[in-house]
């Protein structure tokens, strides 16, 4: 049976993240230019599209990852820390160049009038993970009007799978057989409970959507003894996802299929793709600005404009920003996580 490398530079999760933030980028063009009929995957899938489909790795990503560093790590401190330091100075400078930049130049309101209103004090909400969208006048004739940042609202469901772990570790509880029955208790919610219940809100059918593949990752970090790792397996879970599309149990099958597939590649080895984030961590950047600069464009260009080169600019723009991001805020705040080590802080840093 083969086993994951589970060495510190010895996977592809750098590589396979940029491509999900990628791929949310590109959803995010039929979306924001008005053009969602012309997605290519929502008809086939019951109305997930290539974005929806990057969050849902991005979470199987994040629940392997999450439960590896709470188990290797040094204790809940250092976990809340260590977290903290990964999400809030990267979002927050998000939010200031949003708040105090993009509105400023797109705002049809007088700055003093913008600066003043009620919305833009309430912006800076986002940097503690309580969602705003809103900035006063800003997009207001966008296809998709007056969102400065759709992005944001994945934050929230994050941090509460990090705190459901940090909960779960507390307690001695983040075990085989506890992963397993939160898993079926989100799979059961999801596909039963909440739809006899009738519940529409949003939040709560996304926190159980993305609860599922968060979960899944875990259970697969735990297990990851016990699970056959092979290439033809990883094949035939995909052909068996392309072969439900069109059907009512796609989503289903994605769901069973997509975790192992992730976690797979993370771990495949591959010519040179393991070092793909040699240069930095570009996918966080890449995910938090991506909105506001292809808001920024269709504000600017209008939404008639070529989606291949709304695509390219997009890309080329936001991953200007996400360098900038990582080198100027996000690597800076990491280097800081050896401070995190409550042992090394305890003895002096030594």
């Amino acid at each position: 049976m083969q086993k994951l490398s589970l060495g510190v530079r010895d996977n592809n999760f750098d590589f396979l993240r940029f491509v999900a933030a990628t791929l949310v980028l590109l959803g995010h063009c039929f979306w924001l230019s008005g053009r969602l009929p012309e997605e290519p995957l929502r008809p086939l899938t019951g109305g997930t599209d290539m974005a929806d489909l990057a969050v849902d790795a991005f979470f199987v990503i994040s629940g392997f990852l999450i439960t590896a560093s709470y188990l290797h790590g040094s204790g809940n401190i250092s976990f809340v820390l260590k977290r903290a330091l990964r999400i809030f100075p990267g979002l927050a400078f998000a939010v200031v160049f949003a708040m105090l930049v993009i509105g400023p130049l797109t705002t049809p309101l007088p700055l003093s009038e913008y600066f003043s209103d009620s919305k833009t004090a309430a912006f800076l909400t986002n940097t503690f993970l309580m969602t705003r969208y809103e900035l006063p006048g800003v997009f207001a004739n966008n296809p998709f009007p007056e969102v400065v940042n759709g992005s944001f609202w994945t934050l929230p469901l994050e941090g509460a799978m990090y705190c459901s772990v940090l909960l779960l570790g507390a307690l001695k509880l983040l075990k085989r057989q506890m992963v397993i029955l939160g898993l079926g208790v989100l799979m059961m919610g999801h596909f039963l409970v909440l739809p006899a219940l009738g519940v529409e809100s949003v939040t709560i059918l996304k926190l159980f959507r993305l609860g599922m593949f968060f979960y899944g990752g875990a259970a697969l970090y735990l297990f990851q003894d016990q699970v056959r790792w092979d290439g033809r397996i990883a094949v035939l879970l995909l052909a068996a996802s392309v072969l439900a599309l069109g059907s009512s149990a796609w989503f289903v099958v994605h769901m069973l299929t997509l975790p192992y597939m992730i976690i797979y590649l993370a771990y495949a080895r591959i010519p040179k793709v393991a070092h793909f984030g040699k240069h930095g961590d570009f996918s966080y950047g890449m995910y938090i600005f991506g909105f506001p600069v292809q808001q920024l464009i269709i504000h600017w260009f209008g939404a008639d404009i070529n989606l291949a080169v709304f695509a390219l600019s997009s890309m080329a723009v936001t991953l200007c920003f996400a360098v900038l991001s990582w080198r100027l805020v996000e690597a800076p705040a990491l280097r800081l996580k050896r401070y995190t080590n409550m042992n090394v802080a305890r003895a002096g840093g030594r």
